[in-house]
């Protein structure tokens, strides 16, 4: 079905895409604020990472979302820096940057794509904490839709990937991995924030 996984490469970008648009309106009128620490590592991750992505899979389809998404995420952190909606830098996040320098050494080294592309999704985990730790702290720090939309990209990313299956396995890491840690951030957001307001009507009663 390579009409189809094609179509669905193409819409999984569209959403992933569309999601850095919402967000960088709820950012330009202070809806949410953009986690600086988070957004300067995927910078540098989601930059490695569709490169290392579509050297692994050699499939522009699969790789769509990875290759939109790292062009994306630079343009709304420099949006968001622009616009003073960042936030400060904690000082406690070098570990995605290390696994991301961890994983460009080990593209150097073995010429593997695929150790590459399996260390960076250790260090895109590793650059969800700051958000994740500012939300608990804050949960009207992020909006729930973009989060979920990414999510949403992921799984029809993932869907790509298996109706163009060659039995490589860990082609499903990055989407699978993505769709877990975004659409947590999504879902975690809009509990914590239905909570703040079960407890707002609860005083007020």
């Amino acid at each position: 079905m390579p009409f189809l996984s094609s179509c669905l490469g193409v819409i999984a970008a569209a959403i992933h895409l569309s999601a850095y648009v919402v967000y960088a309106r709820q950012a330009g009128r202070g809806e949410t604020r953009l986690n600086t620490a988070t957004w300067i590592l995927w910078v540098f991750l989601s930059a490695l990472n569709a490169a290392s992505y579509l050297m692994m899979t050699g499939d522009p389809a699969k790789s769509a979302v990875s290759l939109g998404g790292a062009t994306a995420c630079t343009i709304t952190l420099a949006y968001a820096l622009a616009k003073g909606r960042a936030s400060p830098i904690a000082p406690a996040d070098g570990a995605a940057l290390a696994a991301g320098l961890l994983a460009a050494a080990a593209w150097w080294l073995w010429r593997s794509a695929t150790y590459a592309n399996l260390i960076l999704q250790i260090g895109f985990i590793i650059s969800m904490v700051p958000t994740y730790r500012g939300l608990f702290r804050d949960p009207a720090a992020e909006k729930p839709l973009p989060w979920l939309m990414w999510g949403a990209a992921y799984a029809v990313t993932l869907v790509v990937v298996l109706l163009r299956w060659q039995g490589h396995t860990p082609d499903l890491a990055y989407p699978g991995i993505n769709l877990v840690t975004h659409s947590g951030v999504g879902v975690a957001a809009m509990l914590l924030q239905k909570k703040n307001r079960d407890q707002r009507t609860k005083i007020r009663r």
